[in-house]
């Protein structure tokens, strides 16, 4: 499926800001079954100085530095995206996870080496025992690694509420299990957490999913805006699949993938440093719709 992508941000400050300097990762990449064809960044105001370069996790950053003042900043991602993540093996015919996990393991030279580093807690998803314990109702001993983790994905969607400002970046972990509610990004964090306290791998994808285009579709929690899921290792043969635990979908040409990382602090859209600007607010406005295919 091949998508025309558009993301606005703009930040609205409550006093002129002298200068500011932003990192930001909205640039996607490719990935495996993706294809970036086009994509463009337009900025206002225009910054004095930009550069751009490949994060620890082969993430694109762009780097603005503004240094006129201003009350209001806009930046806009437009981009054409081939979609289709390959369809992963049934599950049955995954690895038991507890291979994966000795494999990722491996006494001190894991398999994959790459994989190996989300097992390991980060800054937003600390180990937290009730949701080892909650994981532990998929992880049943000799199940397929796949079975495990589509198991956990099904029982996040129907176990939490999706309901936007029942959490922001700040809640805690434990915080977000113990209400039950959030948005994509806490369900995501919540699954990877409940996959690393059992010796898994588990990665923070950062995205979009399709706008809805017509009344015969189905809605999609998390349209319209950034999206979250993850990408769970599940062995050498099926390599990464991702999953989305707000929508439980196994993601394959209804989502593009921005930046992956250890969690949303890793990939955040936007994040930076201004001077002034005193109270700010912000409006994001996204859109991912298929284009048509052609005809002969």
């Amino acid at each position: 499926m091949r998508y025309q992508l558009s993301h606005r941000t703009t930040y609205a400050y409550g006093s002129s800001v002298d200068s500011a300097h932003h990192i930001a990762h909205l640039r996607a990449r490719d990935f495996v079954g993706q294809k970036v064809e086009a994509v463009s960044i337009e900025t206002t105001p225009t910054p004095a100085l930009t550069a751009r370069h490949l994060d620890h996790f082969r993430n694109h950053i762009d780097v603005y530095q503004i240094d006129q003042p201003h009350t209001r900043f806009d930046i806009e991602v437009r981009a054409t995206i081939d979609v289709r993540f390959p369809d992963p093996p049934p599950a049955a015919e995954t690895p038991r996870w507890e291979d994966v996990r000795e494999a990722l393991a491996g006494n001190g030279f894991p398999v994959p080496v790459e994989a190996s580093e989300f097992v390991h807690e980060s800054p937003l998803v600390p180990r937290v025992e009730a949701l080892k314990a909650y994981g532990a109702k998929s992880f049943t001993p000799g199940r397929p690694i796949l079975e495990v983790a589509r198991d956990l994905t099904a029982r996040i969607r129907a176990d939490f509420e999706y309901h936007p400002g029942a959490t922001d970046i700040s809640t805690p972990l434990a915080d977000v299990f113990a209400g039950k509610a959030g948005v994509c990004q806490d369900f995501a964090h919540v699954q990877i957490a409940a996959m690393r306290a059992h010796g898994v791998a588990a990665a923070y994808v950062s995205g979009y999913i399709r706008t809805l285009n017509s009344a015969d579709e189905i809605e999609l929690r998390g349209a319209d805006a950034s999206h979250a899921w993850v990408a769970v290792w599940c062995g050498e043969r099926a390599g990464w699949v991702h999953l989305d635990p707000t929508n439980d979908l196994v993601a394959r040409e209804d989502h593009v993938a921005v930046a992956w990382g250890r969690d949303f602090a890793d990939v955040s859209p936007l994040s930076g440093v201004i001077l002034g600007g005193e109270s700010h607010s912000y409006g994001v406005a996204v859109t991912l719709v298929p284009i048509p295919s052609s005809t002969g």
